[in-house]
């Protein structure tokens, strides 16, 4: 097998068509079907079904192409290890957590000072889909994403499916916050169909999270949704109004500050996980994130019990 012959096979799945792959491999069209046909004897099993429409990858087809897909990108990594001590490259998708963009700080300023050259960045992201697809795309190193700590096992089956590797790095819940001087602020225990009446606050991919029945049911049925991502406005609309918010746990000091009080939803644990392709596993630019990482979710944690 050669590395051509894997290229190949990548291209023509892009094109869904072998001319269009071999010309814009610069081959002749003769030389790929040949070069296809002895790569499928060799691996003895079809990659491509030919049909009248092009090119249908067959159900083994599409798991060679994901290895085929990892081996083309390893090879991109070879050439680039001359620059490897001193280029740094980081690009994070992650939910609107505290942790992840402290620790995306710390690696910056490590080395801001040192690098040759630095190219990081680092997005927010509302949804499981979204951090999933940033990776498959190459747009995202490492994802940070939430879900239903009851639905991980079926996620976990998922994520293996799309070649990418996970690792829960903690529990959270999610929350009903709203300010001290809100009407139902005294009661102990939370009822979700109290807060229909009132404005609600979420990020844009609360629903779309596969978040708790009860929790799904009240944004369908709420009269006032408002979607507003974490930040000072968010403080400041909940500080003049009877909101509340659907939200990831707020820190103790930012509570006090906002004078808001956060209570627990109850049936709404969530794990907190890190994807990243297989591939990357030891990558060590992207494993000193993950450490980074690691150190600030212990401590946000202390900071919301």
């Amino acid at each position: 097998m050669k590395t051509e012959q894997i290229l190949l096979a990548l291209e023509i799945g892009r094109c869904g068509s072998i001319s269009k792959a071999a010309s814009n491999l610069f081959m002749a069209q003769p030389n790929a079907s040949s070069s296809l046909g002895l790569l499928e004897q060799e691996v003895g099993y079809q990659i491509f079904e030919r049909t009248y429409n092009g090119m249908r990858v067959t159900k083994q087809g599409e798991a060679f192409l994901r290895y085929a897909l990892a081996i083309e990108r390893n090879i991109k990594k070879i050439y680039m290890l001359s620059e490897e001590d001193t280029r740094i490259r980081l690009s994070v998708a992650t939910y609107a957590y505290p942790f992840s963009e402290r620790a995306f700080t710390k690696f910056c300023t490590n080395y801001i000072d040192t690098a040759h050259s630095l190219n990081c960045k680092l997005r927010r992201i509302g949804t499981v889909k979204e951090g999933i697809d940033l990776l498959d795309q190459d747009l995202a190193d490492v994802s940070v994403i939430t879900c239903r700590q009851e639905l991980y096992g079926q996620f976990e089956k998922e994520f293996q499916k799309e070649g990418l590797c996970s690792e829960v790095l903690g529990y959270t819940t999610l929350h009903v916050v709203l300010p001290e001087k809100h009407p139902l602020a005294s009661k102990e225990t939370v009822d979700l169909e109290d807060y229909v009446d009132y404005p609600c606050i979420s990020n844009e991919g609360l629903s779309n999270n596969y978040a708790p029945p009860e929790v799904e049911k009240l944004l369908k049925e709420v009269k006032l949704h408002i979607v507003m991502e974490p930040g000072e406005a968010r403080f400041k609309l909940l500080e003049n109004s009877n909101s509340f918010v659907i939200c990831t746990p707020y820190q103790k000091k930012e509570l006090e500050r906002h004078h808001l009080i956060g209570k627990n939803i109850p049936n709404a644990n969530r794990s907190m996980v890190l994807l990243m392709k297989e591939e990357n596993q030891h990558d060590q630019q992207i494993q000193r994130y993950v450490s980074l990482l690691k150190e600030e979710v212990a401590v946000w944690m202390q900071e919301i019990e």
